[in-house]
């Protein structure tokens, strides 16, 4: 069964996100310190923590999360500093744990896009009634600069807490 990640891993793990979060909301963008620091931090804990073959899990981890998050980037879905992010995660949570926090985190962008272009298009609406002009149709930028930082520490949050039901998703005999 999945372990959950250790305290070591999980703390700074979960504070970088909450600053990357912050960031992301406030100015639509993550630093580059803040995600790079935080993949070297991941990978110095886990190699301390667990020896070489935590390095080993984390620098795997690491490579597997910029894979799941790259072909969204590719096509514009996200921007590079969500990649990097995602990086960061897989070098504390290593690929096990790592990709279950990007597919439950594709899951929360996912219904963080469905909400934002739900609220923007209702805004859009009543902007539209209140002047007495015709709705224009929903298209283009309507869901440019999304804060995915938040998709992905909510992913990460849960990989880290791991409920019964998510460890019941991906039984596997792993450890990290």
């Amino acid at each position: 069964m999945m372990s959950a990640p250790s305290f070591t891993v999980a703390v700074p793990l979960l504070a970088i996100l909450a600053v990357a979060t912050v960031s992301d909301l406030r100015t639509r963008r993550i630093p580059n310190g803040l995600s790079l620091g935080g993949t070297a931090l991941g990978l110095l804990i886990n190699a301390f923590t667990f020896g070489p073959s935590g390095l080993a899990l984390a620098v795997i981890g690491c490579g597997l999360c910029v894979g799941c998050l790259m072909p969204l980037y590719v096509n514009g879905g996200t921007a590079a500093g969500d990649v990097k992010l995602m990086a960061m995660v897989g070098a504390f949570l290593g690929p096990v744990n790592g990709f279950m926090a990007c597919l439950l985190a594709l899951v929360a962008g996912a219904s963080l896009a469905s909400l934002c272009l739900a609220w923007r298009n209702l805004a859009a609406h009543r902007l539209s009634t209140q002047l007495g002009l015709t709705p224009a149709p929903a298209v283009g930028n309507a869901l440019d600069k999304i804060p995915y930082a938040a998709a992905i520490a909510l992913g990460a949050t849960a990989a880290v807490l791991q409920p019964t039901w998510l460890t019941a998703m991906l039984p596997l005999g792993a450890t990290q």
